[in-house]
């Protein structure tokens, strides 16, 4: 990674990388601008966590609270020197901002973002498509979907035509479910799939 600091969703957890070689200036000046770049991205009352690759960094520990605090986000944990062994086998993404893809999915391609995905084309057989956020479909999806990875339930799937065999959302498997005809928004309600038509 180039940026001094940087965002991943590892578990359902927000974790802020803090690189080594860095002063703790240019580390904490990096990640009030990580912050300020993605304020659409957070919710108030967010919880982030700390990974300082430099141990002896702890001490920018109570800035990045106070900055957090000050940006309705709530600093739950840190890490140091390196992620434990559980959550490095998880599968991780990094955060960015919506990802707009303009063309079809073809089979065995993958897309991750930990925001939301808007597709202008089809999702093919064999394609997958896995999202921190929701995911907007203007075309027919064949392949699968997963959206929510960030364990947020206020997600939702839309597509102009769905025909997949799996869609999942916050980890609730729809699993060979009968789509409608319409084009279909998918989402969850109190554990519960809320399958509507819908028009585009």
């Amino acid at each position: 990674m180039s940026d001094k600091v940087y965002a991943k969703i590892i578990d359902g957890e927000i974790i802020f990388y803090f690189e080594k070689g860095h002063t703790q200036k240019e580390l904490y000046d990096s990640f009030q601008e990580k912050i300020s770049m993605m304020k659409n991205f957070f919710n108030i009352g967010d919880s982030i966590y700390i990974f300082l690759e430099d141990e002896s960094q702890y001490n920018l520990l109570p800035k990045i609270a106070k900055f957090a605090k000050e940006v309705d986000l709530k600093l739950s944990g840190a890490y140091f020197g390196d992620i434990p062994s559980a959550k490095k086998a998880k599968k991780d993404l990094i955060l960015s901002n919506t990802k707009i893809y303009r063309k079809h999915v073809r089979s065995g391609q993958v897309i991750d973002n930990p925001g939301d995905i808007i597709i202008f084309g089809n999702i093919n057989q064999g394609a997958e498509v896995n999202a921190g956020g929701s995911v907007i479909v203007f075309g027919k999806v064949y392949g699968t979907i997963r959206a929510g990875l960030n364990n947020q339930k206020n997600v939702f799937v839309i597509a102009s035509k769905m025909e997949s065999a799996l869609v999942e959302i916050a980890h609730i498997p729809f699993f060979n479910h009968t789509w409608p005809e319409t084009p279909v928004s998918i989402r969850v309600q109190n554990e519960k799939a809320l399958v509507e038509s819908l028009e585009l």
